[in-house]
């Protein structure tokens, strides 16, 4: 448990200092970089005023089904101005109502070379039921290696706040993808992510959860990403499977 935790941050790290070590080529016009589907953004990097996204997150178990949840949330993502747009999220769980989310992102801008490209995510979730909120502020850095590879990051902290919060209030939040788009239709990912975001009872312990994913295209307003992966937590794996649907305006 402890290597995969090495090697997650290794590979997140690679994902911000990337940048600063690679003899980069000016480019014109560079691809956009694809975003994680377990923890997606807000838009994407650089998003351009007047788009707007709606879609559903399913993550369902796959192995220990008894013991765990189906977990989905539908979203409307806007990009109110160039670089900045806002989330609204409602976090399901089974069939109950979890918790109400708003996400802020901004994109800070590109490198000359238009490979990397950075931003900022500000989330808040009013957990029903409870005297609990959760604020997480996140750092993104993009790279993007050439026109098939591609590498994004998240790092951040979560704060947990209100007389129902747990013992441990602050958690350490960290996300790391590694993209191959093989086709203008067809990418495939691999995501690391440290804890489920949709997990609003989580214990003290991190969670790692792998998720090779394809991400497919079927025209310019609707898409789909798929995956099939491991949520390891203490000496378990835990089969997990996600799906997102997309439609884009």
């Amino acid at each position: 448990m402890k290597i995969l935790r090495f090697y997650f941050l290794v590979l997140c790290l690679s994902g911000l200092f990337t940048p600063l070590l690679a003899q980069e080529k000016l480019a014109e016009e560079t691809h956009d970089i694809p975003e994680p589907m377990v923890f997606d953004l807000v838009r994407e990097l650089g998003a351009r005023q007047g788009e707007l996204e709606i879609n559903v997150l399913a993550e369902f178990p796959l192995s220990n089904a008894s013991s765990r949840h189906i977990e989905w949330a539908p979203e409307i993502e806007y990009a109110v101005w160039d670089n900045f747009a806002v989330e609204f999220e409602l976090p399901i769980e089974d069939t109950t109502l979890e918790a109400l989310k708003l996400a802020l992102q901004y994109t800070f801008g590109k490198s000359k070379s238009g490979r990397f490209i950075h931003g900022t995510q500000f989330m808040i979730e009013k957990i029903r039921g409870k005297a609990k909120w959760d604020f997480s502020l996140l750092y993104i850095p993009a790279y993007r290696f050439n026109e098939i590879w591609s590498v994004l990051a998240m790092f951040g902290l979560r704060q947990q706040v209100g007389s129902d919060s747990q013992n441990k209030t602050t958690t350490l939040l960290m996300n790391a993808t590694v993209f191959a788009e093989i086709s203008k239709r067809v990418t495939l990912g691999l995501e690391f992510n440290n804890s489920d975001p949709g997990n609003f009872d989580e214990e003290d312990e991190l969670k790692l959860l792998a998720m090779p994913q394809v991400h497919l295209e079927f025209s310019d307003h609707w898409s789909l990403q798929t995956g099939v992966g491991g949520e390891f937590v203490s000496s378990k794996v835990n089969a997990t499977g996600a799906i997102r649907m997309i439609a884009e305006f």
